[in-house]
């Protein structure tokens, strides 16, 4: 709890609650600034019921001089209810953001700011309301259990803080989601993405933000040659739907050599091909043995779903909690909240300590143990 009231103060919560006109216009047993800290509180015990999550809330209730009874879970879910998503989207909206700094192990290269988006599935309870908003991954064998909301996150490199995140449907594309993220983009960053997302609008809307691009394309992705560089890599263009519409791209292309000891000998194997396109232009500006370095860093969106799936979920098949679309936005909202809290306390840490954040465990910061 301490976690949270380090980063959610009484102040802030008040602020967001009001802003989202989610205040209670009586006096309640569970008022809207306790269900806020209530619900951030469900992601520190992803595996207890109602009952022990407000146990330990009230135990450690940030508001001195208050002190609050146990509540039946269906006073409970009430109550999560009559407060709603808003708040918790506010509240967020307050910590989300990049932290970095050029001193920031990880967080820049070449004065660009190291930014990654990327997304992942969470499974929520087949509910009729939610089997209604959200559909459902489907294979030969049909359908999966539950239906699924799929969420897209823009993350600083170095920190690993969440800049923006955005969430609906399975049926919701991550290309779509992506240009709902459009606005946290600016010059000054080094956006990087997997080879799911390039394609001409989306490529030409990121560029037109002022952001630059280092992105990975498929082995179908056609790519001209224009004009192969003295570095090995060459200059080509996206096409648009019209003859005139043309973006100029680098293509740095390159293969990974891995090296395994053993008796018998070394032995090398060599990775695919990996096909990178960026508006870096200028190869003396952007070498291409630095930008086929940088592109690891990508990762580091991936890296956060799995703090945030095991780590803080509590394992790869737990479902949420949420049986209407309206909490599962709600429960989604608060558990980037309680993330980036986490983050924030890795990063303030590693930042004193003169260590890169990856070297800070996120289950060991801020996850309760035992739980």
């Amino acid at each position: 709890m301490g976690l949270l009231s380090r980063t959610f103060t009484p102040e802030l919560v008040d602020l967001v609650v009001d802003e989202a006109g989610a205040r209670e216009e009586r006096t309640r047993s569970l008022p809207s600034s306790l269900m806020v800290y209530f619900v951030l509180t469900m992601w520190l015990f992803t595996g207890q019921g109602y009952g022990l999550v407000l146990r330990e809330l009230v135990e450690h209730w940030p508001r001195a001089g208050e002190r609050w009874q146990p509540a039946r879970t269906g006073s409970l879910t009430n109550a999560r209810k009559r407060v709603g998503p808003g708040p918790l989207r506010l509240l967020f909206g307050q910590v989300a953001g990049a932290c970095g700094t050029p001193a920031t192990p990880g967080a820049f290269w070449r004065g660009l700011r190291l930014a990654s988006w990327d997304g992942s599935l969470f499974d929520v309870p087949a509910s009729e309301a939610n089997s209604a908003a959200y559909t459902r991954s489907s294979n030969g064998s049909g359908p999966g259990p539950f239906p699924q909301v799929r969420l897209l996150a823009l993350v600083e490199c170095g920190t690993r803080s969440v800049i923006g995140a955005v969430f609906d449907s399975f049926a919701v594309g991550e290309r779509t989601l992506a240009r709902r993220l459009l606005h946290h983009l600016e010059p000054g960053m080094l956006l990087m993405a997997d080879r799911g997302f390039p394609a001409w609008d989306l490529c030409g809307a990121v560029a037109a933000t002022g952001a630059q691009l280092l992105w990975r394309v498929s082995e179908s992705f056609t790519l001209p040659l224009v004009e192969v560089l003295p570095d090995g890599t060459y200059l080509s263009y996206l096409q648009g739907p019209r003859k005139n519409q043309r973006m100029p791209v680098r293509v740095v292309e390159y293969t990974v050599t891995t090296t395994t000891e053993n008796p018998d000998g070394d032995t090398e194997t060599t990775s695919e091909l990996f096909c990178l396109i960026t508006t870096l232009l200028n190869p003396e500006q952007a070498p291409a043995g630095e930008l086929a370095e940088l592109y690891a860093a990508r990762w580091t969106s991936e890296t956060i779903f799995k703090h945030i799936k095991i780590e803080q979920r509590g394992g790869r098949t737990a479902t949420l909690r949420s049986n209407s679309p309206a909490m599962v936005e709600q429960e989604l909202w608060a558990m980037l909240c309680v993330y980036q809290a986490v983050h924030h306390l890795v990063a303030d840490t590693a930042r004193s300590a003169g260590l890169p954040v990856s070297h800070i465990s996120f289950k060991q910061t801020g996850i309760p143990p035992n739980r």
